[in-house]
């Protein structure tokens, strides 16, 4: 089970960015941890595929990740960026139909 157990700027309710420390068994759970509490706080995860490892003063390893504050102007271009990924499935959606009826 992974949990968040520093964040970055501490009063980070007025921040644009963060960082995050989570305690988790391996990267995929530390990520998806972030990503709920991005979801739940109005952020969005920086998009990396690993996230550093932090050795604590404790010996303790932690996965550290940087999560932003989501814009207007960051919504606007997911929307956008959805509708694109829907033209593009439909199209695809389209050939793989045609190409099937061919033979």
């Amino acid at each position: 089970m992974a949990k968040i157990v520093k964040i970055d700027p501490s009063k980070w309710e007025d921040a644009n960015v963060v960082q995050l420390d989570v305690e988790a068994p391996n990267n995929m759970e530390a990520i998806l941890a972030l990503e709920d509490w991005a979801g739940e706080h109005g952020f969005a995860r920086v998009r990396e595929n690993f996230l550093r490892i932090i050795v604590k003063k404790s010996g303790k390893q932690v996965f550290r990740g940087v999560c932003f504050r989501i814009t207007a102007e960051e919504r606007k271009s997911v929307r956008f960026e959805m509708d694109s990924i829907k033209k593009r499935a439909e199209k695809i959606g389209a050939t793989f139909k045609r190409s099937r009826a061919a033979g």
